[in-house]
């Protein structure tokens, strides 16, 4: 067997950060089995408000958190539409939900419960805010508890410039690789002891935790946001070269590669030159503006691919600032299955990510596309000794769905 084959996971989630773990998991072989209201999921009504197309059998922008699922369309609140997620559950190795906890204990699908009854389960709940504090039962998104609480839409932007607009699902697609590294964890537990465990990721945490640099150096003075002007490390900055293309060098360690960084930008009169080669005096003497200046001078001289050169030469990190455009004309993305073609019937050919996270013993993984509300229903009852009879009732009680296109 290879990689997650032969573990099952059932979802119980909507939107983005939940259900990305779930297709992570199925990436790397496992079952997923995702249980939608009648309605869908309502990250299916989403794309438009990414400026993409959809329709009822394909769906670009659903398929980024849910590739790779089983789709079954349950209702929660009939009885005999529960015990049946109850023996889906109860087959399960892994359960992920990101509904709030007065919902799911109103269904009887809250940890306590499902832990009593199933005490192997893996329980991953997404949330917006912690299991503590006073947000604990409000609604937390992407934007709201990831960008906006959690500083990163302030921080962003160049000093004395507006909030900028971070990209959807920024956080959220990060969230979800933290409740897959959970999850598999409790999962590897699980193995050894017999007994499930909770795992619990918060998107407001997730920021925080993203945000460390910032949070503990503002402790220490640092301004964010703050301007490229005036940073602290000069070697770690954005600058333009003179064929106006952006790009970042990353040498935090200014003190030890002085020497070399300044003879390679052309500014060799400074070495040796104790006014400005620490950063520990050019931040006392408030110099760091000083220096930004000189090296934007100096950048401003020759063009990006002379520049690369030398980058590559004295093995400075650096890095042009790419556009989107960029990043999807990237051989480097191709050559490593960081983006995939997919190709739709009605939209044609579609990249997308693949997941980060890869295993030697599945290899490249084969990306499955989103199915229409209650594609697999029928399938997955039949599979668990309901019969054709039985799913007719279980339809005409309003209990499932399943799809009859």
């Amino acid at each position: 067997m290879n990689g997650l084959e032969g573990i099952r996971v059932v979802e119980l989630t909507s939107y983005v950060a939940a259900p990305a773990c779930p297709r992570i998991l199925g990436e790397m072989g496992a079952e997923v089995i995702k249980i939608e209201p009648f309605t869908g999921d309502e990250q299916r009504t989403q794309g438009p408000g990414f400026g993409m197309k959809r329709n009822d059998n394909e769906d670009p922008a659903f398929d980024m958190s849910s590739l790779n699922k089983n789709w079954l369309s349950v209702n929660l609140k009939n009885p005999a539409g529960l015990t049946f997620v109850y023996k889906l559950v109860e087959s399960a190795d892994i359960v992920v939900t990101s509904f709030r906890d007065k919902a799911l204990v109103k269904l009887g699908l809250d940890y306590e419960t499902l832990s009593a009854r199933f005490p192997h389960i893996v329980y991953g709940h997404m949330r917006g805010y912690g299991e503590r504090g006073p947000e604990k039962d409000s609604k937390g998104f992407d934007a709201t508890a990831y960008s906006a609480r959690g500083g990163l839409i302030t921080s962003f932007p160049q000093k004395g410039e507006s909030p900028v607009n971070v990209p959807a699902a920024f956080g959220d697609f990060n969230a979800s690789v933290a409740l897959t590294a959970g999850v598999l964890a409790a999962l590897v537990n699980k193995q050894r002891t017999g007994r499930g465990d909770k795992v619990v990721v918060n998107l407001y945490h997730m920021a925080v935790w993203a945000m460390q640099i910032a949070m503990v150096s503002r402790q220490a003075g640092a301004e964010y946001p703050r301007s490229r002007k005036e940073v602290p490390c000069p070697t770690n900055n954005c600058y333009k070269s003179r064929d106006d293309i952006w790009f970042l060098i990353c040498n935090g360690n200014y003190n030890k590669y002085f020497d070399e960084m300044f003879i390679a930008f052309g500014l060799e009169h400074l070495v040796g030159n104790t006014d400005y080669n620490t950063l520990e005096v050019i931040g006392e003497h408030k110099r760091t503006g000083e220096v930004i200046a000189m090296l934007e001078a100096a950048f401003a001289k020759k063009t990006f691919a002379e520049w690369e050169a030398i980058f590559r030469k004295h093995e400075i990190p650096y890095q042009k600032c790419h556009t989107i455009d960029d990043v999807l004309a990237d051989e480097e993305a191709y050559a490593n299955d960081i983006l995939r073609p997919l190709y739709y019937q009605e939209f044609g050919r579609r990249v997308i990510p693949t997941s980060p996270i890869r295993l030697a013993s599945v290899g490249d993984p084969e990306l499955i596309t989103s199915k229409p509300i209650g594609y697999h229903t029928r399938e997955y009852l039949l599979k668990y000794g309901y019969s054709e009879q039985d799913v007719a009732k279980l339809e005409a009680a309003g209990a499932v769905k399943c799809f009859r296109g």
